[in-house]
């Protein structure tokens, strides 16, 4: 009987069948199933595998175990023009994790205290492109917006949230966005399945007033998204010479 393969081994393999260009971008990743049929080994020692080139980011998951597995596919150019369900159109949706009000301070956090007082109306959020959880919208929304009646909005999942400020008055004019990627923590794995490198964004939305209308935490997958922003080349004036 031949000996077995390691997951160490069987990892490499599939490994290389990605970046090949054997197995493409986008594509179904092989099943258990299938994996276990083709290498003659334990459900274990292929999950490790898997597992594996999850943590890589060159498999992405639509959930734990045997859900809907893909190989890693391109990445997408986020052009930030607007919000989630505006920028992806069909191929996005929301699933709302949170949605309330909160009036006491202590249950709201320092960075989002140093912004805005109580009342704030919290919404949390998973956003999910093609049916893969792709990031983690954490809202907060001051009482300078019909805080309520917003609310009542935004409870439909398929509501884009600035088109619903919008709608009450208060059209968001400019955003800020700071951007920082880093290893993912036990939660937002558990959240975004496995990947193990995040950007998270910062976003201050403001309308033409300098009105403050949203303050949010964005944690995006680093293997789905590739970001791109422009912005004005400034030159000194020539009493800066070169020497």
């Amino acid at each position: 009987m031949a000996e077995q393969l390691s997951w160490q081994e069987i990892a490499a393999i599939l490994r290389e069948r990605i970046l090949s260009g054997q197995l493409k971008p986008g594509q179904p990743f092989p099943t258990n199933k299938e994996l276990i049929n083709e290498f003659g080994v334990y459900v274990s020692t292929v999950q490790n595998a898997v597992n594996a080139l999850i943590r890589e980011g060159l498999v992405v998951t639509s959930g734990p175990g045997n859900k809907r597995r893909i190989v890693r596919p391109l990445l997408e150019r986020s052009v930030r023009r607007g919000g989630f369900l505006t920028e992806f159109g069909p191929r996005a949706r929301l699933e709302i994790l949170e949605l309330k009000i909160v009036r006491s301070p202590r249950k709201l956090p320092a960075a989002v205290l140093k912004e805005m007082d109580p009342p704030v109306l919290r919404y949390l959020t998973r956003q999910w492109r093609d049916e893969i959880p792709v990031a983690l919208s954490d809202a907060y929304i001051p009482e300078v917006v019909p805080l309520k009646e917003l609310k009542s909005l935004i409870s439909d999942p398929g509501t884009d949230l600035y088109r619903a400020m919008e709608s009450l008055g208060m059209k968001p004019a400019i955003c800020e966005e700071s951007l920082i990627a880093g290893g993912s923590t036990p939660e937002e794995q558990q959240i975004l399945y496995g990947v193990p490198v995040v950007v998270r964004i910062t976003r201050k939305v403001y309308d033409k007033d300098g009105r403050l209308l949203e303050l949010c935490f964005l944690t995006n997958r680093a293997d789905c998204y590739e970001f791109l922003y422009r912005f004005p080349f400034e030159v000194q004036e020539n009493n800066d010479k070169l020497t």
